[in-house]
């Protein structure tokens, strides 16, 4: 009985992990794209031949690959198109992180030594091992809330390198679906024209993805930023500061990396006004509220916005705040 059991286990095993494998990448036409050139990657990658690290990648095409995980239909997307320039790796309500917005001919990544970074501004850690042969790296603590990316190198060549990334399972509208993307950079100061990957089999075109967005939640617009309190009037006289406020969640905040103190940021009731309220503001001398726009998130600053004292704090104040 017991080796009836372990043979059971290890059929079971078998198969669940070789149901996970996706198809290998075989060639095929684009129907809606007859004048392309398809790229088969035939050369046997190895830890040894090759190194994404020191070289300035731009992204050029995308692709998505959907499975609908309630109907079994599987579908694959072009991330952009001739009037469709960006796109987003959460196909499905849009990401609230820079590296996963795509931006075609513009968007850039480059990694370096255990560094990531993101269209020359955005510093990340990264680990890498390898995996199958493929280079995988692991970009840590993405914004708002820490989390990771896998990065799995799946083809590289002199001027070129394609990626897949972002594999994931999300809810739509009752179905439940499985998808990843491939991306495809080539090496900056260098042209790709009218090229495109290989595409894994079992997969039906379906055209251009048309990404769903949905409005980030009113809580959640200051979380994981940065702002300056550039200055403050008190009664007309002007006060200049430095005091950094980060907003690491929904309800708290720090100045200049001391102590966690509370915010609130809400709609506020007869207009289309945002009301902040920050407690226990040190810079300010007590706790404020005041009313700004979702623009004014958007745009990264704030002027001449009048915050009232509450709660026993008495008075106005005059506050300039610009996002870091």
């Amino acid at each position: 009985m017991k080796t009836l059991n372990y043979l059971s286990t290890l059929l079971v095993t078998l198969l669940i992990l070789t149901s996970c494998e996706k198809e290998p990448l075989t060639p095929l036409v684009d129907p809606n794209n007859t004048n392309v050139t398809i790229i088969t990657d035939t050369t046997t990658v190895t830890p040894s031949s090759y190194t994404i690290e020191g070289t300035n990648w731009v992204l050029y095409s995308g692709r998505v690959y959907v499975e609908n995980l309630t109907n079994g239909e599987s579908y694959y997307y072009d991330h952009f198109g001739p009037s469709k320039n960006t796109s987003d790796l959460d196909i499905f309500g849009g990401s609230e992180s820079a590296i996963d917005e795509l931006v075609r001919l513009q968007t850039q990544w480059y990694f370096s030594n255990g560094t990531f970074i993101l269209n020359g501004t955005d510093y990340y850690d990264c680990t890498d091992y390898i995996a199958n042969n493929d280079t995988v790296y692991n970009v840590i603590g993405v914004p708002p809330y820490g989390s990771s990316r896998m990065v799995n190198v799946i083809s590289i060549g002199d001027e070129r390198m394609t990626v897949l990334t972002n594999d994931r399972v999300e809810s739509n509208n009752g179905d439940n679906y499985s998808y990843y993307s491939t991306l495809t950079f080539i090496k900056a100061g260098t042209t790709c024209n009218n090229c495109l990957t290989s595409v894994y089999s079992g997969y039906i075109y379906g055209g251009i993805v048309n990404n769903i967005t949905t409005p980030v939640p009113v809580n959640q617009m200051l979380v994981s930023s940065k702002w300056v309190i550039t200055q403050y009037n008190v009664n007309n006289t002007p006060y200049y500061t430095n005091d950094t406020l980060d907003f690491i969640g929904t309800s708290s905040y720090e100045i200049n990396g001391g102590s966690f103190r509370n915010y609130t940021l809400n709609e506020s009731a007869g207009n289309n006004l945002l009301t902040l309220t920050l407690w226990d503001c040190s810079t300010l001398g007590g706790n404020y509220s005041g009313q700004i726009s979702a623009l004014d998130i958007t745009d990264g600053e704030f002027n001449n916005v009048t915050f009232n004292g509450q709660l026993g704090t008495s008075g106005t104040v005059k506050v300039w705040m610009t996002k870091l």
